[in-house]
């Protein structure tokens, strides 16, 4: 039998030993911590969202029929055809229009 130079004669058939086993711990403590700081940051846009005031406007019916203020307008005949629309538009009374629309324009601008 030949021995290599370099190599030590007392261990040569033998496979190096570890000193220590190889531990899933470490992993696991990294997901863990990856885990609660992903929570931590949903609680907490989730909560941020909660508390923000909703930016969305009221909700305004549409298929109301005309209050008294509103008499410029005539009863709708929800049609799309364009000669229902044309005679609701020759049927709208333009200067009651005007007339509210200034009014309310009188009314909000101490607002502005």
């Amino acid at each position: 039998m030949e021995q290599s130079p370099y190599a030590s004669p007392v261990n040569q058939n033998s496979a190096p030993e570890s000193a220590t086993p190889d531990s899933p711990v470490g992993p696991i403590i990294g997901t863990v911590i990856v885990i609660v700081l992903l929570v931590l940051g949903g609680w907490y846009f989730w909560s941020a969202l909660k508390e923000r005031p909703s930016n969305q406007p009221p909700f305004i019916p549409g298929d109301q029929a005309p209050v008294e203020e509103e008499s410029w307008l005539p009863p709708s005949l929800n049609s799309d055809d364009a000669s229902a629309i044309q005679a609701e538009l020759e049927a709208m009374n333009m200067s009651d229009f005007e007339l509210y629309m200034e009014s309310d324009l009188e009314a909000s601008s101490p607002q502005l």
